[in-house]
């Protein structure tokens, strides 16, 4: 089957004949198999994709600064490289989306 014609499918078991899990009860000898739970989701975060090289605008003079690299943080440049400019505010960058 040629990868760019494959398709995701998301598959749910319901009705399932085993006692449900308790969380704390689980242990290594249920990887690999199929295993029911029953929880109450207390907190949600959003996910978000993982930046590891960013390229920012530079809001005072417009300069670009091409593929900054990313330190488990979100990362602006340090200084912009224009010698008239000489940004080195961490709030005068703008995060170039579409080239990151």
């Amino acid at each position: 089957a040629d990868p760019v014609d494959a398709k995701t499918f998301f598959v749910a078991f319901r009705n399932l004949k085993s006692a449900p899990e308790k969380l704390r009860d689980l242990r290594c000898d249920k990887i690999g198999t199929l295993v029911q739970c029953r929880a109450v989701v207390t907190r949600t975060s959003d996910v978000r994709p993982e930046l590891l090289a960013g390229s920012f605008l530079c809001l005072k003079c417009g300069l670009e600064a091409p593929e900054v690299p990313q330190q488990m943080r979100y990362t602006t440049p340090t200084i912009c490289r224009n010698p008239q400019c000489n940004n080195a505010s961490k709030n005068k960058w703008q995060l170039q989306m579409d080239r990151s």
